[in-house]
């Protein structure tokens, strides 16, 4: 070896650490295998060379947000980031105080993000939940789920939830009741606040105008409606109603809306123990709270069309500021038409 080689310590050592050659080069200089050249390094006492590592920064709020909220395995952000081996991210993870997923949150395949902690955000899921969806835990995740035979109860789901969880929909056949659609998402411990259904408006949303706006559009998009309806021969009025037993909340939303300077009526509309459709009787009073000044209408859906994420409030909304100074005769067909519109969009007029 020492023979076919003919190099020196001296030759080597210049190779090496002053050249900077690999030992893979320094063999091919000499026609051999860079094994070789690592034998000759040992064997004059050459200390190796420390491995070069590009030192690649990744901040902790791009991992996490890889990692938690975008369900990247280590090897997809190894990948990215030019990084060789997926080991490398999780010790990134250990120097930056990342917890790493479990054997069963790693395999599931459902995306699910952490919550923004925006309050007006927080606000409109709170009036979801004092509305139709109901919230518990399934396994390790918090579901909101509900069931509806309205297409745009399905996509008020979606569109609220999108960006932190996937919606399922599947098809539910029902002997008490009509058909109706089973739709939920699963979302991460962030959103525990969802578990407990409000009872009253929190005074963080009462006490701040945004806030209840928001948290007054999510509970409009489960339990209001906006209506049109002739009054005398030519004249329209507008009405905006949300009928449910939370007299609390109802009583709430009308103290602050009368604060704002909105005329607002509230009405019992059935007592307790009233007979409640084909089974049963109601466990509470039925009541609501209702706007008939057309003014106050207007002025109420500027402030909550922006905000709303139900396609047929959207719809009903966008048609009142459209027609506001038509005469009846001018927008029956219109507002019929959409009414029309509305009710094939039902599960029942669609299978």
């Amino acid at each position: 070896m020492k023979k076919r080689l003919k190099f020196t310590k001296n030759k080597l050592e210049d190779l090496y650490l002053k050249q900077k050659l690999s030992l893979s080069q320094i063999g091919n200089k000499f026609n051999c295998e860079s094994t070789n050249i690592l034998y000759w390094l040992k064997k004059f006492g050459i200390k190796r060379r420390p491995a070069y590592r590009k030192k690649i920064h990744i901040s902790k709020d791009i991992l996490e947000d890889l990692y938690w909220n975008k369900n990247w395995t280590t090897q997809r952000i190894a990948d990215k980031f030019g990084i060789k081996y997926g080991r490398s991210i999780l010790k990134k993870f250990k120097r930056l105080g990342i917890p790493s997923k479990t054997v069963s949150q790693a395999t599931t395949k459902k995306f699910k993000a952490n919550f923004s902690e925006d309050p007006k955000e927080k606000a409109y899921f709170l009036g979801l939940r004092a509305g139709d969806f109901h919230v518990k835990w399934a396994r390790k995740s918090i579901r909101v789920q509900t069931t509806t035979t309205h297409t745009a109860q399905v996509d008020l789901l979606k569109n609220s939830f999108e960006k932190y969880g996937e919606m399922r929909k599947y098809y539910s056949k029902n002997k008490t009741r009509e058909d109706e659609w089973f739709i939920y998402t699963d979302l991460n411990q962030s959103f525990k606040f969802l578990l407990k259904k409000p009872e009253e408006i929190r005074s963080w949303i009462f006490e701040d105008k945004d806030n209840f706006y928001n948290f007054l559009v999510a509970y409009t998009d489960c339990e209001g409606t906006f209506n049109v309806i002739r009054s005398h021969k030519k004249a329209v009025r507008f009405v905006f109603r949300i009928r449910t037993g939370d007299v609390t909340i109802l009583n709430q939303i009308k103290s602050k809306l009368e604060n704002m300077n909105y005329t607002v009526q509230i009405y019992l509309q059935k007592p307790k123990g009233t007979k409640k459709g084909k089974f049963g009787v109601s466990n509470y009073d039925m009541c609501e709270v209702v706007i008939y000044r057309k003014a106050d209408v207007i002025r109420l859906i500027k402030h909550l069309l922006p905000l709303s994420k139900h396609s047929e409030k959207i719809r009903k909304m966008k048609f009142i500021l459209k027609n506001k100074d038509k005469k009846w005769i001018e927008i029956e067909n219109g507002w019929d038409k959409l009414r029309e519109e509305i009710k094939g969009e039902l599960l029942k007029n669609m299978v």
